[in-house]
């Protein structure tokens, strides 16, 4: 019978080539009298285990069957049709309904569309599973030796990581300039670098990302054996970049600590199920070893880091991007969670009175939403505007004499070392906006050769829409970069320009001054801020800085009472001030037990000579804080916009100066801090 044969062919990998297949297969069809053309030659490069994954080849001759008038298939075994027996049999009757007959070199067997063939059909079962079982042996046996090798000390997979490799003993071991950049990626995340900003420092230092490394290499080993070059479709091996997603990855490996841990499961090729979905998967293995000479960071570099991590994917509304001063820096005392920004911007029309405005922060812990159940019982909501200006009253000293002292210089330095990286990230931008706009252009000019008109306006309706996005998203960090490069600089001036001889108080009133100055001091000197319930109105603040200073003060949950309020035209340069206590805690005289809602003083401390040890609840300590005059005062700030802060606390003033109290406060409790 004569046949119409096409010939389908399949390799796993890369690295494999379907040369062989092809050859005998067109010597068997020389044998038969049968002219193969090459467009009836179809070639796969992907793996069969991969249950679901697309095979364009296979689905391209799918589609020429009929077109082409094909009537027999060659193939050089059943696994280059499918992986297992239920899919092979399911391809098989395809074919069969569509009367091409099969032929399947290494069982040496024709499967014809003659289903009268008993036979045939018997055998082909027979086999099929078979053919399953032994890839099913293969891949045991696979497993097998990837456990063994693991064991003799190479890599079981953990060769792949960032930072190592298998030298010439098959030996895994550590790459010296890679292992300096995971090191550096680590220590740069822990004080607090973002992994997007880390990611455009890598690339505007032109540090090659891992995959851009590794598949460079396999890229120049299929060169070394004279393989073809691979064509890859959903990127430019060329421009591949750090990006978070990666570098997320990369930090949580234990093999940067030196841990080799491998959990082998149970080989399952005929599972439909995606590996990285299944299930109770059985460990066939697991493999834990702890290897000094493959260390790269210490062990607290690590748990910083990871600590930081487990923050960051608990606390998802560190995406949402907000202005506020203290955000990044506030921890719940009660549950461990970040805070939130909640309420309008702060263009909305403010609520009229002097305790209450639109934006808060807010415990996300204690947030309930359709993302997320509720885990924090105790933790609250805080006006902005009133904890801004509580810390900053609390700080506003130490940023004064922080500009007068020698420590001047080097804030400045650690600016300008931050303007020198942006500049750097700023440059990289824009060379990557001037190649897109490059490569849009290029496509443009090969797109109007093509003849087909409709074609032509939905593929340059399609290019321009990404070449949009791209070149948008590139000229919105761009305009970011040099914002914040701009802002810094006048940071650096105004520094430069505080008169080291000036009245502190005075001082202090230019350092308030400038929100940019304030933000840039905020980051640079405060560790963290704690905040705790102490009783149902109150909250107990606890300012940590970096230097070790650590001040105590509270914030009320609720409306402030005209006795809890402060005014006074001579002293009050910002408008109402709001009352709280003043402890400094810097030798850790005081504890709180959040359990009990109870502050434990264990004495020692000289500014509090007549403060016996002992617990003291709420009212007890504020009973104290009052009778010893350790209470202070704040004013609102309004961080968002400096030029609304006047106006924002003269009103606050008009609208409560008929209810304050008729008192004159002792300046003592003003120039506390």
């Amino acid at each position: 019978m004569e046949h119409n044969v096409a010939i389908y062919c399949r390799v796993s990998t890369q690295m494999q080539s379907t040369d062989r297949q092809r050859e005998e297969l067109l010597a068997l069809a020389s044998n038969k009298g049968w002219e193969i053309s090459d467009d009836k030659i179809y070639v796969d490069v992907i793996s069969g285990f991969k249950a679901g994954e697309v095979r364009p080849e296979f689905s391209r001759m799918l589609s020429e069957l009929a077109p082409k008038g094909i009537t027999c298939v060659l193939f050089s075994e059943f696994s280059r049709l499918a992986r297992n027996a239920t899919e092979l049999l399911e391809q098989v009757n395809f074919f069969r309904e569509r009367k091409i007959d099969l032929y399947f070199e290494k069982q040496n067997i024709w499967v014809t569309h003659d289903k009268t063939d008993l036979g045939c059909t018997i055998l082909l079962h027979v086999l099929a599973v078979m053919s399953s079982y032994e890839i099913e042996l293969f891949a045991e046996r696979s497993l097998s030796g990837k456990i063994n090798k693991l064991q003799a000390g190479g890599g079981g997979g953990i060769e792949f990581a960032y930072g190592y490799k298998l030298n010439e003993a098959k030996k895994l071991v550590k790459i010296d300039d890679e292992a300096q950049v995971v090191e550096r990626i680590f220590t740069e995340y822990a004080n607090g670098k973002s992994s997007i900003r880390i990611c455009d420092i890598l690339n505007a230092e032109g540090v090659p990302s891992p995959y851009k490394k590794r598949l460079g290499e396999k890229r120049e080993e299929r060169r070394r054996l004279g393989l073809d070059e691979k064509e890859y479709k959903r990127f430019d091996l060329d421009e591949l970049m750090w990006r978070p997603s990666s570098l997320n990855r990369l930090m949580h490996n234990k093999i940067y600590i030196g841990k080799k841990n491998v959990i082998f499961h149970k080989p399952d090729p005929t599972n439909p199920v995606p590996v990285d979905k299944r299930k109770d998967r059985e460990v066939v293995f697991e493999y834990n070893e702890y290897d000094e000479n493959l260390r790269i960071i210490s062990d607290e570099l690590w748990y910083a880091v990871q600590d930081r991590l487990l923050k960051a994917s608990y606390n998802k509304n560190n995406a949402v991007k907000r202005e506020n001063l203290l955000k990044a820096l506030m921890v719940c005392g009660e549950c461990g969670s970040n805070f939130s920004v909640s309420g309008s911007t702060v263009n909305s029309q403010y609520v009229k009175t002097i305790n209450k405005y639109d934006r808060k922060y807010a415990c996300y812990g204690a947030k309930g939403a359709s993302c997320k159940k509720q885990t924090c019982s105790e933790g609250g909501q805080i006006a902005m505007t009133k904890l801004d200006g509580l810390v900053l009253q609390f700080s506003l000293k130490m940023f004064a004499e922080t500009n007068i002292a020698e420590t001047n210089e080097n804030l400045i330095k650690k600016i300008s070392e931050e303007i020198e990286s942006l500049t750097a990230i700023k440059v990289a931008k824009e060379q990557e906006l001037l190649q897109v706009e490059a490569d849009y252009k290029k496509l443009l000019k090969r797109l109007i050769l093509l003849d087909d008109d409709l074609m032509l306006e939905e593929l340059i309706k399609e290019e321009q829409s990404k070449y949009q996005q791209n070149s948008g998203k590139l000229k919105s960090d761009i305009a970011k970069l040099v914002q914040r490069i701009s802002s810094l600089r006048v940071n650096i001036n105004n520094i430069r320009k505080l008169n080291v001889n000036a009245n502190l108080y005075a001082k202090m009133h230019d350092v308030r001054a400038d929100r940019g100055l304030i933000k840039t001091m905020v980051d640079e000197y405060i560790e963290n801020v704690i905040i705790y319930r102490m009783h149902k109105l109150w909250f107990l603040v606890v300012i940590k800085y970096k230097n070790g200073v650590e001040l105590w003060g509270k914030i009320k949950n609720a409306r402030y009472k005209n006795d809890e309020l402060f005014y006074d035209e001579c002293c009050c340069r910002y408008g109402v001030e709001f009352q709280t206590w003043v402890v400094d805690n810097t030798n850790h005289s005081f504890i709180y037990d959040k359990e009990r809602k109870i502050i434990i003083y264990q004495g020692g401390n000289d500014l509090y000579p007549d403060l016996e040890q002992g617990e003291y609840d709420y009212e007890r300590m504020n009973q104290y804080m009052i009778e010893s005059q350790n209470m202070g005062s704040f004013s609102l700030y309004l961080y968002e916009d400096l030029s609304s802060n006047k106006k924002a606390e003269t009103d606050g003033l008009n609208d409560a100066e008929s209810d304050l109290p008729k008192i004159v406060p002792n300046n003592d409790r003003i120039e506390l801090l």
